[in-house]
């Protein structure tokens, strides 16, 4: 496992005081696995939170340029270690026979599980919501 020197612990810190919705979205992904921005505006963060569905994307390109998180293909997840969010969407696409389009999910990269593993030891930011 990667440790973190104090330099970077709070390069980190400021970065996500700056952008909060991003560690809530590294938060969520850890939580709840791979998700697309419209299943976390809808399920998760936007509705309660008043966030937009671009707002969303905006935090995940930011996540994905530091290398926190990768884009997956929808047709490469783990079908048996999906979230339930994921789930009832599967079970609804199974009725059809016809080919859907697949989306964009987002996953923590390792370095982002790092970090986030790290975050909440310390208990950097945590989120009380």
């Amino acid at each position: 496992m990667t440790e973190f020197d104090q330099k970077e612990i709070n390069l980190w810190r400021d970065f996500f005081v700056k952008n909060p919705v991003a560690y809530r979205l590294m938060v969520h992904t850890k939580r709840y696995g791979p998700d697309t921005p419209v299943i976390v505006h809808k399920r998760l963060l936007g509705r309660r939170s008043g966030l937009s569905i671009e707002e969303i994307r905006a935090n995940y390109q930011l996540l994905l340029d530091f290398g926190l998180m990768e884009k997956t293909p929808g047709k490469e997840l783990n079908r048996h270690d999906l979230t339930s969010s994921i789930k009832k969407t599967l079970k609804r696409r199974q009725k059809y026979h016809t080919p859907r389009k697949t989306h964009t999910y987002y996953q923590l990269s390792r370095k982002g599980e790092l970090l986030t593993r790290f975050l909440d030891q310390i208990e950097i930011l945590r989120d009380d919501s």
